[in-house]
Formats: C-alpha cells, structure tokens, sequence
C-alpha cells in the first residue's frame, strides 16, 4: 500500500498552521495552555487540517523552493500577528478596566497570585481576566472565534497575505479598548466616586478624624461590594467587547 501526499496540500495546512497557530500563541484566550507545547501543536495541526480540506481553499502559489516558502510564511505571521492584535486588545479592555478599579479601590497597593503567569497581579484585574474568559465561551464566542479564523482564510488566502492593510483600523482598535474599559466599570466608578465625596465633606465637618485612615478600608469594601453588584450586568459590555474583535478583523480583512 503506497500512500500519496499531494506537496500542494501540505504547504497550504502548513501557511495556515503558521496563521492559527500565532493567532493561538498571541491570543489571551489560551494562556492557560501556554505550557502545553505538545497540545497547542497538535490543536493548531489538526485545526489547519480540518479548514484546508473542509473549505477546500486553493492550493498555497508558492513554488516548493526556499525564498518563495519564506516570503508567505512570513506573510502569514503577519496576518496571525495582526488577528491576535485584535482579540489582545479587546481583553485588554478588561485589564485596563481591571487596573483603573485596582488603583481607585486601594487594592493596587497588593496583588494576587495569578495561576496563569506564576506571578503577582492587580485582584481585579486577574478577576476580569478570568471572568472574560469564561463568558467568552459561555456566550459561545469561540465558535465565532472560529468562524472568524475561516472568514480570515476566504479573505486573505494562504500565502497571499493581506490586499490593502488599512492602519487606521489598528488606532481604532486603540481607542475603543479604553473605552470598552471604562464601560465595564463605569459603575463602580462612580459610586467609589460618590464614596471619596462623601469622606471628603466628613473630614471637612469632623477635621479630628483621621480620613486617611477611615478611607482605605471603607474603599476596598465598598470596591468589591459594587463590584459584586455589578457582575450581573457586565453581559451587554463584554458582548460588545467580543464584537469589537470581529469587527476589526473585517476591516483589517476587506
């Protein structure tokens, strides 16, 4: 029994891996594998494998020589680079958020130990983190996910890279992370707001109080109790968060 392999087929799983596979190594989504080399091989293989002979794209225009395969490789990591752009700063939206809560609760003066990196990290930031994660496959955006990957390889062909980059897409990208952050949190915002006004005209009527004191603690327990709250009401936010990261990657794409 002889086995065949079509080279035409192969370079094309292989420019797609390279794609996939940078989306998936850039992509916060997947930190918690970030150790499991063997797994995120063997996923970004199988998943290449699967888009190239269920889409049926054409096979990769690159002669089987070494300065044509390197030209679309790299080509290809530009694409993943600039997809993984677009989901890093969409959750980077809620570790802005994370951060701003951190610093005007108080609980940026400590950290957390954080499972994922091994190290220290702002509590709520490491909380919105992980949150989002999990709404994001509750909300089953990972099958969005990978209908974007598909949207991507219709659009941008294997070894092609991309038509008209457009950089304005990436300010805008910019921009709406902090404001997506903001949005997430604007809540709790102002009612820590509301709380350093109302310490602030205390301090003013009982000048014998030492505020500074008063004010760390009554912060850091208003700060996770409005959190709390608010939890409920972080769906429509985020929604529009994971929005954002397909509509860059249809501006970048078309």
């Amino acid at each position: 029994m002889s086995i065949e392999i079509d080279p035409a087929w192969m370079m094309t799983v292989f420019l797609v891996s390279l794609r996939v596979g940078v989306l998936l190594l850039m992509s916060p989504i997947f930190t918690a594998i970030d150790g499991l080399v063997t797994v995120r091989v063997l996923l970004t293989l199988v998943l290449s494998g699967m888009l190239v002979s269920t889409m049926q794209l054409p096979a990769a225009p690159v002669a089987l020589s070494i300065g044509p395969v390197i030209v679309a490789a790299l080509q290809e990591a530009a694409v993943g680079v600039t997809l993984a752009f677009g989901v890093m700063a969409a959750f980077g939206a809620f570790s802005m958020a994370g951060e701003i809560l951190d610093i005007q609760s108080g609980f940026g003066l400590a950290s957390v130990y954080d499972p994922v990196t091994r190290g220290g990290a702002p509590m709520f930031a490491t909380m919105l983190n992980m949150l989002g994660v999990v709404v994001f496959f509750s909300m089953d955006a990972h099958h969005a996910f990978m209908r974007g990957i598909a949207f991507s390889l219709q659009h941008a062909a294997p070894g092609d890279g991309f038509a008209a980059f457009q950089p304005d897409a990436v300010v805008r990208m910019f921009g709406l992370m902090f404001s997506l952050g903001v949005a997430l949190i604007i809540p709790v915002m102002l009612c820590l707001l509301l709380v350093e006004i109302g310490l602030a005209v205390v301090s003013r009527v009982l000048p014998q109080m030492n505020v500074f004191v008063v004010l760390v603690p009554v912060k850091l327990a208003a700060g996770v109790i409005l959190f709390a709250l608010t939890v409920p009401l972080l769906g429509s936010p985020m929604g529009r968060v994971y929005a954002a990261i397909f509509q860059f990657w249809e501006q970048v794409l078309t």
